[in-house]
């Protein structure tokens, strides 16, 4: 009888708190088409409010269990009270994802949260990539509250500047410098340069095939290797290989046995040589391909002219 007295007295007190809140406005983050949560009695309820193209802080007056309407616009030192409620959480700023911010801890080592990887910080007023803010983290979201005051911010446009110049991680150099600031900059640095390193293949790519396509052969594909491209095409439907150099095109392994005499001649003008070697019956192939000479043995016998 005692348990099912202090239940019903629990019940009681639930539902004069419901009462109470759903008579009385109540201050929240929200985002746009998405709801605000104000705990009740130590339960969390959630809203849909109505308009749903807010963004911002709000004060709100429940309409029903589910449902909520924005009163107005919450000021700095209702929103200063709500912030300071919630645990501080630094995080660095990495990146933009449409209309936030993806951010990483400041400080691994803060064992109060278990944040892996890009989270999102909502509600940024003004960031710019690599700077420290400061956030509060209700148990889902992080949400801005200011920039870090303690970080320098000559820190973050270094990093921009080194960025923008794109230094290699292992190269950056500045007193103070974090890990977890060096781990931002990587987590930046990594798909630029695989962009760049993408776009520079297909500008080589680009330049290959139109040599070739110039001369009447087809390109098929190629390999770098330091300063030169292995190179793989066709001419009249035969398939060869030859070494060019990266900066000119100018010939380095021909494909065919040119006793040293290679770098006469650059990709363009070695289509027509093949024709001639092929129409003369010549089949001294280099390349280790269809039983030809490895290049290797090619290149010692015959190294390039300077």
């Amino acid at each position: 009888m005692a348990s099912k007295k202090r239940l019903h007295e629990a019940l009681e007190r639930l539902a004069a708190a419901e009462e109470q809140a759903f008579a009385s406005e109540f201050l929240a983050p929200m985002l746009r088409k998405g709801t605000v949560q104000v705990r009740i009695a130590g339960v969390v309820c959630r809203f849909k409010v109505t308009p749903d193209d807010f963004e911002g802080w709000g004060v709100f007056r429940p309409m029903s269990a589910t449902e909520a309407r924005l009163v107005r616009s919450a000021g700095l030192a209702e929103r200063r009270r709500y912030l300071d409620l919630l645990p501080l959480l630094r995080m660095i700023v990495c990146a933009r994802d449409g209309d936030r911010w993806l951010a990483i801890p400041a400080h691994r080592a803060d064992s109060r949260f278990r944040i892996e990887g890009l989270v999102p910080v909502h509600l940024v007023e003004e960031a710019q990539p690599f700077e420290v803010l400061l956030t509060r983290f209700d148990g889902a979201r992080c949400w801005y509250d200011e920039p870090d005051p303690r970080r320098d911010p000559g820190t973050a446009a270094y990093l921009r500047e080194s960025l923008a110049r794109m230094v290699e991680p292992g190269e950056l150099s500045r007193p103070g410098l974090s890990a977890e600031e060096r781990s931002a900059y990587e987590l930046n640095y990594a798909p630029l340069l695989a962009a760049e390193l993408d776009a520079r293949r297909d500008r080589t790519e680009e330049r290959l095939r139109a040599a070739l396509a110039h001369a009447g052969a087809a390109f098929r594909e190629y390999q770098e290797r330091g300063d030169v491209y292995r190179v793989a095409y066709e001419v009249d439907g035969r398939r060869h290989v030859s070494v060019v150099a990266r900066d000119d095109l100018s010939v380095q392994v021909a494909g065919i046995c040119l006793s040293g005499q290679d770098s006469r001649f650059d990709l363009q003008s070695l289509v027509g040589v093949l024709r001639q070697a092929e129409g003369d019956g010549e089949d001294v192939r280099v390349g280790g391909e269809n039983g030809g000479m490895p290049e290797d043995v090619y290149w010692n016998a015959h190294p390039p002219h300077e």
